[in-house]
């Protein structure tokens, strides 16, 4: 059964409100329980709100101390590596992008190159750096290739032995 679009912004209706609310928080703590078990992994969970006084704390107070303990016994660079606000996960989500239209123009220059050898054009202007980089991507994916066939042949070898 699919879902409506939902826009997010603050429920007017306050039952409606704390119902949606209690909802979500359940959904949520339903996903961190399907984490610890799927993966093995330790989780938990501390949620305030307006609804009810001081946290509420997912799965028990003991073990919620265990992994803030945990958390903390850690040196500051290893608690704050994988944090990162809303400015930085854009800077990241742009680097990306950055990096992966440079790949996409080189790739595509080389394909041009690739065109203009093909029809014999490279006499009408000095192309040597880009030939220079598309032979570089012609090498990076012949070293691909034959990575896939060492991989292949050693599996290949593997099952024989069986």
């Amino acid at each position: 059964m699919g879902r409506r679009k939902v826009t997010h912004q603050l429920i007017s209706d306050k039952s409606t409100r704390r119902v949606t609310f209690r909802k979500r928080k359940e959904g949520i703590l339903k996903k961190i329980n399907e984490l610890t078990i799927l993966c093995g992994l330790r989780a938990c969970a501390i949620i305030y709100s307006d609804y009810k006084e001081g946290p509420e704390v997912w799965p028990n107070r003991r073990e919620v101390r265990v992994l803030l303990n945990r958390f903390s016994a850690l040196p500051k660079d290893k608690q704050t590596k994988y944090m990162m606000d809303q400015k930085d996960l854009m800077t990241r989500m742009i680097q990306d992008a950055k990096k992966k239209l440079e790949k996409e123009k080189m790739h595509s220059r080389a394909m041009e190159l690739g065109t203009i050898a093909a029809f014999n054009d490279l006499h009408d202007a000095d192309h040597s750096e880009d030939l220079i980089k598309a032979a570089d991507v012609v090498e990076k994916r012949i070293n691909v290739i034959r990575e896939r066939i060492k991989a292949l042949e050693s599996r290949v070898a593997l099952v024989k032995r069986d």
